[in-house]
């Protein structure tokens, strides 16, 4: 997973680059601006593989062991970033990827344009962006706006096995993923 983490950052990165315009046709728009995060959460420090307890992963269908990883991620540049990739088996094949950047906001995504769709969300009352990959659609990512120049970024995979699952299903399995991390980290 930590190959298919650097593989879609470095993607990501090509795509901010070139997603201005294709062949003379203007890039998705950025999205309308966020609202304000009702407070900070620091996750300088935090352990991404911590944030998900049993008994959530259970309930998401993670049944791997969680790996942790630490790798410079192209869209993040700074420090390298702490993640944790979990997969899934049973009942089907999944793969989540929990990264915790400390030297990027949210504002990466709403100041350049990707070749994805955008779309405002909150999680657990945190503004948060869906990007949905247009080029790519066996992945589907949820960031978070936690702290200035800090974000949660979330991504949901399939995990190869056919039938394929759907994208929007992928969102959705994001979306859940990101509401668990953050109940950890709110202590709730």
């Amino acid at each position: 997973m930590l190959f298919v983490r650097r593989v879609v950052g470095a993607a990501l990165a090509v795509m901010l680059v070139s997603a201005c315009t294709v062949q003379g046709v203007a890039g998705p728009a950025a999205p309308e601006p966020l609202p304000p995060r009702p407070r900070e959460v620091r996750l300088d420090g935090v352990d991404p593989c911590s944030l998900l307890t049993e008994a959530q992963r259970a309930e998401l269908g993670l049944d791997g062991r969680p790996v942790f990883s630490q790798a410079a991620v192209a869209l993040y540049p700074g420090a390298d970033v702490p993640a944790c990739d979990i997969r899934g088996f049973e009942p089907r094949a999944v793969t989540t990827g929990i990264s915790l950047v400390t030297t990027t906001g949210i504002e990466r995504y709403t100041s350049a344009e990707l070749a994805a769709e955008l779309r405002p969300t909150n999680v657990q009352g945190f503004p948060a962006l869906v990007a949905v990959p247009t080029r790519f659609t066996d992945y589907c990512t949820v960031v978070v706006d936690v702290a200035p120049g800090q974000l949660l970024d979330v991504q949901f995979a399939t995990g190869g096995r056919q039938p394929s699952i759907p994208q929007p299903q992928l969102c959705r399995d994001a979306e859940a993923v990101a509401d668990a991390v953050m109940t950890t980290l709110l202590g709730d």
